[in-house]
């Protein structure tokens, strides 16, 4: 479902869903680049030094087989961290645009009452 952020003196509206975040999923493999537009500089910080922390295989000194499993754990690890995100997106990115002053556009209604519900935020 589709819910609406307003901030009350600028008047921009955000809108976030509450299922699978795709862009935050899809930010792990283009260098959290969305983290950093939506203010998520933590989250992007993390994907840059997971990109920094993958380069090292390649600088050991590796035989094939060492470097294609030291590699797929990358893959693997990536993939992990990309459905985390993928999953707790959405939430992170509600609490940042209420921390900067965002409400809810219709705090009272049924959808802003389940966002809050699924994602523990106090009414």
């Amino acid at each position: 479902m589709k819910i609406q952020m307003v901030h009350p003196s600028t008047k921009d509206i955000r809108s976030l869903t509450t299922e699978f975040d795709w862009s935050a999923f899809l930010s792990v493999f283009v260098f959290g680049v969305p983290h950093f537009l939506r203010g998520l500089h933590v989250h992007g910080g993390i994907i840059i030094a997971l990109n920094l922390f993958s380069l090292t295989p390649l600088m050991m000194p590796l035989d094939d087989k060492g470097l294609t499993v030291t590699l797929l754990a990358y893959l693997g690890l990536f993939v992990g961290v990309a459905v985390a995100f993928g999953v707790k997106g959405s939430e992170q990115y509600a609490k940042a645009l209420l921390a900067r002053g965002y409400l809810f556009q219709n705090p009272e209604g049924e959808l802003a009452q389940a966002a809050r519900t699924k994602w523990s935020i106090a009414a």
